[in-house]
């Protein structure tokens, strides 16, 4: 070996060396990093889990402001190590809120808002703004948990699960027939073995501690799940953002972006989160699989070793897959909104009006850029502009409008509930002359778009021409062609024929496949 290789390979690694601590210092700027990195850490975790516990994902800003007003003791403490651990402008900030006698409730929220650690919502359907823990708060948080519980990761159990999975990978994926059916063969012959030992009476059982490691680590890749949510709706977000720049782009594949728009394609839902997000929710929505699912979980409850576990262990173990339908739900409402946004953003040309400011901005930057060598920027700016006219009055001529005040509502009339069987359905769809051939594309091409559709999905998108008559059409093509979660009801509403809005409370039916058009 010449001296010249030992250098290469010295240089090699320097340059490794180099290229990861430039990554960590982008991490460092990240909003996990510089909450663990805070000095106020704990505090600042600790209230954050007691203010989100388990159910209350989302808080309106009054009862959130609330809550971490009830610990705010804890975050006024060693204010002065504090200081010595920010930059210049948390100093000075932290400092002028401290010299007012401490920060408020409220100002923390805002803080940890623009830190990244808390997410505002404006939902629609509220009249005051939520908040919920960020993706980087969620992980800061599971991060210190792990530290807490010291439960090792190399455990026997986990490693037992990786093997699992590369085996199942690898039989699934053989493409040679003799060596899958060798495998099938050998599996078949353990069974048969296991078969015949347990006829004889020998029943081999792994030990309780084993158990129970295995149960944790189910446990704790379920956890994991329910904290991806947040996740999801970030980057199904990141997706949008990226659509609507390269429409605007006057470069790049812009002109097949808008193609696929206007043709109706759904390409969130095309985009690798999308995808992943797709299969996850079909995969948790199917009452077969969900089904068998609890009542494995319903039999390890009933074992001894479970026994072992905490309150809220076992708590979490029995509601492992409810927990998991409200946020998924949630994300999916995100990706079907986002869709919708991104379709009428195109559709009504509105991307044009914004590709011309774009453009606009940009020749104005580049003006600017052109001159900053040649006109000082301390210098007076010789150019006159006239103010527009505006024609003033008293504001007391105004009449004040208050918007937490939704005025007094009309007066709804409620019907009372009664059940229809499909044969009675039938009957109403036959003697209605409902347009049953209509009603199935319009179930197929919403239903296409985002991967499962819901009746009160359906007419949203595509409202009932017939009234009544067409939610009672995709009544009775959801009796037989969509999925049932038991239990669960939704409110539709639709416009009759004389102009008046009605709404209905139905169970909620799930169309996971395309509607045959018969």
């Amino acid at each position: 070996m010449t001296t010249t290789e030992p250098n290469r390979w010295t240089d090699r690694r320097s340059d490794a060396v180099s290229a990861r601590k430039e990554a960590y210092e982008q991490l460092r700027r990240a909003s996990t990093w510089r909450l663990l990195a805070a000095t106020k850490a704990p505090a600042v975790l600790a209230i954050l889990q007691a203010t989100f516990p388990a159910g209350d994902r989302r808080l309106p800003r009054s009862e959130l402001v609330a809550r971490v007003g009830a610990h705010l003791d804890l975050l006024h403490d060693d204010s002065s190590e504090e200081h010595e651990s920010r930059g210049e402008e948390s100093r000075d900030e932290e400092s002028r809120g401290e010299a007012r006698g401490g920060r408020t409730a409220a100002e923390y929220v805002d803080g940890w808002v623009r830190e990244g650690y808390l997410t505002r919502r404006d939902d629609p359907q509220r009249t005051e703004t939520t908040f919920e823990p960020s993706p980087a708060a969620i992980d800061a948080i599971q991060f210190i948990a792990s530290l807490e519980d010291h439960r090792p990761t190399t455990t026997e159990s986990r490693l037992q699960l990786v093997v699992q999975q590369f085996e199942r990978l690898a039989q699934e994926t053989e493409t040679d027939r003799d060596v899958r059916l060798a495998d099938l063969q050998r599996r078949r012959e353990r069974i048969e073995a296991e078969i015949r030992d347990l006829a004889e009476g020998e029943l081999m059982l792994p030990s309780p501690e084993a158990s129970t490691d295995r149960l944790r680590d189910i446990l704790q890749i379920a956890t994991e799940l329910s904290g991806d949510f947040l996740q999801y709706r970030e980057d199904l977000r990141a997706v949008d953002l990226h659509l609507r720049e390269q429409i605007l782009s006057p470069e790049g594949s812009r002109g097949e972006i808008l193609e696929q728009l206007l043709a109706g394609d759904d390409l969130l839902g095309q985009s690798s989160v999308g995808r992943t997000f797709t299969a996850f929710f079909r995969m948790l929505n199917d009452p077969v699989q969900t089904r068998t699912a609890q009542e494995l979980v319903d039999r390890l409850l009933e074992r001894d070793f479970s026994r072992s576990l905490g309150r809220d262990e076992r708590e979490k173990l029995a509601n492992v897959f409810s927990d998991l339908y409200e946020p998924a739900q949630e994300v999916l409402d995100v990706k079907t909104e986002l869709y919708r946004s991104l379709a009428r953003f195109v559709r009504s040309q509105d991307f044009r009006q914004h590709r011309v400011l774009l453009e606009t901005l940009q020749e104005a930057q580049g003006l600017a850029l052109a001159q900053k060598d040649e006109v000082p920027t301390r210098e007076p700016f010789a150019l006159e502009l006239d103010l527009s006219r505006v024609q003033m009055s008293s504001v007391a001529q105004h009449r004040l409008k208050d918007p937490t005040d939704p005025g007094a509502p009309a007066e709804a009339e409620v019907h009372d509930a009664t059940s229809l069987s499909v044969e009675v359905l039938q009957d109403l769809v036959r003697t209605n002359d409902i347009d049953i051939v209509g009603l199935t594309g319009s179930v197929n091409e919403v239903r296409g778009r985002s991967g499962q559709a819901s009746i009160g999905d359906v007419l949203r998108e595509r409202p009932a021409d017939q009234g009544l008559a067409s939610v009672i059409g995709l009544m009775f093509l959801a009796t037989s062609h969509a999925q049932e979660r038991e239990g669960s009801t939704e409110i539709v509403s639709w416009r009759e024929l004389d102009g008046n809005d009605y709404a209905a409370k139905v169970p909620s039916y799930y169309f996971l496949e395309d509607v045959p058009v018969e």
